[in-house]
């Protein structure tokens, strides 16, 4: 009798113990359809090689501390609609590629008039939190905009290749690599982003890094901000550092914009070269995507640092070292020191002057 007792307990634990043991299972997955199943009950998990249906967010809604693998060539299927294509959500994850490609075969998609053409989805948001990382990634060809990083929180990117470089002769547009909106304490570092948009757009948030990035073909380095006419919080960037980043062959190197309380400690540590339009740019005018020549100090950039800014013009009859456009009261307490651009065809133009300002010409 004490020996039935005995296994009847021992049946009990075991059964109340494999839930538990579920939540730190080691899972492969190969197929679409075994993902939900494997995300809902593995810590540690691999997916690869995956087709996902058309017109369907892969979303990972992975468990906290979850460490994921991502192996293998991913594909969508075609269709005309938003996106994002993929998205991954929670907090602590470990998200890891090994032999990845993210494949979103823009060319399927690009007609050269990027969102005033067909209907392009974007392609991958990232909103996780609470320590996350992401390593050794490939993306190549995003139909639209590549990696939106939206409410998230204390997560770093490192070794990420985003590759739209077909796009150049193909009619990609609007491609930009890392666009950056409500969230804090995000760093990217140590890749490379070749399209024909902003590598970087940083629209709002705070506690921004960016550190050696490797960008060309495109449009800049960028912060763009004012893009909400409701919502004043959503119109700050404060505490941005861009640092040891490379520009090449793209239309700006830098461009602060702001839409017809922008940056509070603003970093910039670059080199560029082979710019066509503008080195600096710096511009209060900015409204649906191009300059009105108006500009408002409705939105003030402060404390705008820019520290071992080194670069070189395309020396295209056109280029411009140095392009500085304020509202009235719109720009203050500048600060640069260290700042070179060479080649440049035209003068300069500026209505402010930072302290440490020289003609860059």
């Amino acid at each position: 009798m004490i020996k039935l007792v005995f296994l009847f307990a021992a049946l009990v634990a075991s059964a109340i113990g494999s839930p538990a043991a579920n939540l730190t299972a080691s899972c492969t997955v190969t197929s679409y359809s075994a993902i939900a199943t494997a995300v809902s009950s593995c810590t540690t998990l691999t997916i690869s090689g995956i087709t996902v249906p058309a017109e369907t967010t892969l979303t990972l809604s992975l468990k906290s501390g979850t460490k994921l693998t991502m192996e293998g060539t991913w594909t969508w299927k075609y269709a005309e609609w938003k996106g994002p294509l993929l998205k991954i959500t929670r907090s602590d994850v470990t998200v890891t590629g090994s032999g990845l490609t993210l494949n979103g075969q823009g060319a399927d998609y690009w007609d050269g008039k990027g969102d005033s053409g067909i209907k392009k989805p974007k392609f991958m948001t990232i909103a996780t939190t609470g320590g996350s990382t992401f390593s050794d990634i490939n993306l190549l060809n995003c139909p639209h905009q590549c990696i939106s990083i939206s409410s998230a929180s204390d997560i770093t990117l490192e070794n990420f290749v985003i590759d739209v470089s077909d796009g150049d002769d193909n009619g990609g547009h609007d491609t930009d690599g890392f666009d950056v909106s409500g969230s804090t304490g995000i760093t990217v570092k140590n890749s490379v982003v070749k399209n024909q948009d902003d590598c970087v757009a940083v629209n709002q948030g705070s506690d921004l890094v960016f550190s050696n990035l490797t960008c060309s073909g495109g449009h800049d380095l960028s912060l763009s901000v004012g893009q909400s006419t409701s919502n004043g919080s959503a119109n700050k960037v404060s505490n941005v550092t861009f640092s040891d980043c490379t520009v090449t062959k793209s239309a700006n190197g830098i461009h602060v914009k702001t839409q017809l309380n922008i940056p509070n400690g603003l970093l910039l540590k670059n080199t560029f070269s082979g710019i066509t339009k503008y080195g600096i740019n710096v511009q209060e005018d900015y409204a649906y995507g191009s300059s009105t020549g108006s500009p408002k100090g409705n939105i003030p950039i402060t404390n705008l640092v820019l520290n071992e800014v080194t670069g070189s013009m395309s020396g295209g009859s056109s280029s411009m070292a140095v392009y500085i456009l304020c509202g009235t009261d719109g720009c203050s307490d500048w600060k640069w020191s260290g700042v070179s651009v060479t080649n440049a065809k035209k003068d300069s133009s500026c209505n402010f002057t930072p302290t440490g300002y020289i003609d860059y010409k």
